[in-house]
């Protein structure tokens, strides 16, 4: 229905009869209200307001610029214009064209006032969620490169604990290796030697490492809570944005379009925008932490390959120690075994000569009686007396006969005293050959326990 235009027209004074004050005065109302009638712009409720237009990919509408009422119109716009710049620093701009403040201050808003409002809103909505999708989508990947991170920090961490099992089995396998050898049967045997000073060494570079281990794995779980602590964080800031697409329609003008808006990850953060400064630091610091966990893993990684090298140099040169121990073991053992037979020769060889000196002595000695003497041997047999009686000198056969026998008595008694001291000798070196048998037995068997059981790791490249 069309509002017809009618021109306003005051009536004209009459005549009044009475003071001219009171006339003007009336006057006076008369064009103010003409006045007033003038300016409250009749004719514009008669314009079109219902038409838009549309482009590719999302859908704005064309409003018309309308005069506001207002008596004073220059303050209400700079009033409008601080509104907007205030609003627009808050929120992103929208690719719909925004109702000016004419049509809200206008007395009567156009009929489509409602449905561009709402187009507007949902213009603004859906450019702020998926904003909010982006910046949740950013959070859960770095949530993902974290979790990541820290499940190869759990892999090394595995790797680390299994080495230092390897090291405290080490330990384990040294100090059986120290207590087998004192069970060496002589007393000789068990004084410390060469063997025992590597092996001492041995445990004390062992602990060292072990210390060494047993820190990194105190500062890797340090790691790890940090890495968690940074998920956690990214998860909590990822599921505070994504309860802004709850209630995302499935099929509509949210999901429609090219995506002419600017990446809100490129914008400054903003405590009302899709990226707030609690997202922001969570990812600052996420980052930090990726960092700061791949040079600690790098830093594990070489701990490892020297902790491997050193135990393996540590445990070979042990073990090179007692075998060289052994192989002088049995070197000596050799030797020993010749000795004790040339000892045993001589002793034999000494029996035999003190066998002899002591038939030699009985035959020096004569027969136990007299009567068993032969008329050759008596001294004083009939030319024996004979010559007695012409020389004043006697005969030697005397002297001769008790010096060899003194002589041989005391040979015999000398060589009984030898063969003591050679069994003596033959004992110990029996003895003595016996603990180097007995100790190369435990050496050896210390050595095949130390391969049995020690076998050094190898580490293998972490994967980036």
């Amino acid at each position: 229905m069309m509002i017809m235009k009618r021109p306003v027209h005051s009536a004209p004074p009459a005549m009044v009869i009475g003071s001219k004050g009171w006339r003007d005065a009336t006057v006076r109302s008369i064009l103010r209200a003409e006045e007033l009638l003038c300016q409250t712009h009749v004719g514009q409720l008669d314009s079109s307001t219902r038409y838009r237009s549309h482009s590719v990919g999302a859908v704005s509408y064309r409003l018309p610029q309308l005069k506001p009422y207002s008596v004073n119109s220059s303050v209400e716009k700079e009033h409008d214009a601080s509104d907007l710049e205030k609003t627009d620093k808050l929120r992103i701009k929208s690719t719909g064209t925004a109702l000016t403040s004419g049509m809200i201050n206008a007395p009567f808003p156009p009929p489509a006032l409602r449905q561009q409002s709402a187009e507007v809103s949902m213009g603004m909505a859906g450019e702020y969620i998926r904003g909010v999708r982006e910046v949740e989508g950013r959070l859960r990947r770095q949530a993902g490169r974290v979790t990541q991170e820290g499940t190869r920090v759990e892999h090394q961490r595995e790797r680390l604990e299994k080495l230092l099992c390897s090291l405290r089995k080490a330990l384990q396998v040294n100090q059986q290796s120290a207590n087998g050898r004192m069970f060496r049967p002589a007393t000789r045997e068990t004084i410390k030697d060469g063997a025992d000073d590597l092996l001492d060494h041995e445990r004390r570079g062992l602990n060292v490492l072990k210390k060494e281990l047993e820190s990194m794995l105190r500062k890797t779980l340090i790691q790890q809570q940090a890495l968690a602590d940074s998920s956690r964080r990214l998860l909590d800031c990822a599921l505070e944005r994504s309860s802004v697409t709850e209630l995302l329609p499935q099929h509509g003008s949210l999901s429609a379009g090219v995506n002419t808006y600017p990446s809100p990850l490129s914008l400054q953060p903003d405590p009302a925008g899709p990226f707030t400064p609690e997202c922001k630091q969570s990812l600052d610091s996420s980052a930090a932490v990726l960092r700061e966990s791949q040079q600690f893993r790098e830093n594990v990684t070489q701990v490892m390959s020297d902790v491997i090298s050193q135990q393996k140099s540590l445990h070979q040169s042990a073990s090179e120690a007692l075998l060289k121990k052994i192989s002088e073991i049995i070197t000596l053992e050799q030797h020993l075994t010749l000795s004790s037979a040339a000892m045993r020769q001589a002793i034999f060889r000494k029996q035999r000569q003190t066998q002899c000196v002591g038939y030699s002595l009985g035959r020096a000695m004569g027969p136990v009686s007299s009567a068993d003497l032969f008329c050759r041997e008596k001294l004083n047999r009939p030319m024996t007396q004979l010559y007695g009686r012409h020389s004043s000198d006697g005969l030697p056969e005397s002297d001769l006969l008790t010096q060899g026998t003194s002589m041989l008595r005391k040979y015999y008694e000398s060589s009984g005293k030898e063969i003591a001291e050679l069994q003596v000798a033959h004992q110990q070196l029996e003895d003595d050959m016996y603990g180097k048998r007995a100790a190369a037995r435990v050496d050896s068997d210390v050595v095949r326990l130390r391969q049995r059981l020690v076998r050094p790791q190898s580490i293998r490249p972490a994967t980036s």
